[in-house]
């Protein structure tokens, strides 16, 4: 992986997705997450064309180059411990990560 692409765009997927917009008012801004086939998920924003085409301009950011699958959000959040999807709402937050539970939570972290 190229250490200049991953600091040229990591947390930086919004910004450019919304630049890109405004000058592209045919296109929309998804947020939800990258299934990178080697960090696994990572939530993500990107930008959908009038055809619903991705396009990802910060995609060279992920070792897997944008060849991985693509998930709208849709209101539920995966548990990074089991997988459960959750509602938003009932997510246990520590920093960016996100839990079903705080069992989970404390299982994760071997407590």
């Amino acid at each position: 992986m190229d250490n200049n692409e991953y600091l040229k765009y990591r947390g930086k997927c919004k910004e450019i997705s919304e630049a890109y917009i405004k000058k592209h008012p045919h296109c929309k801004l998804v947020k939800g997450w990258y299934n990178c086939p080697f960090w696994g998920p990572q939530e993500h924003y990107w930008i959908k064309d009038d055809k619903e085409n991705i396009i990802d301009l910060t995609k060279n950011q992920f070792p897997s180059k944008g060849i991985g699958e693509y998930k709208e959000y849709d209101g539920y959040m995966p548990c990074e411990y089991c997988g459960k999807e959750t509602k938003e709402e009932n997510i246990y937050f520590v920093e960016h990560h996100t839990y079903c539970s705080s069992d989970c939570y404390v299982k994760d972290v071997g407590l």
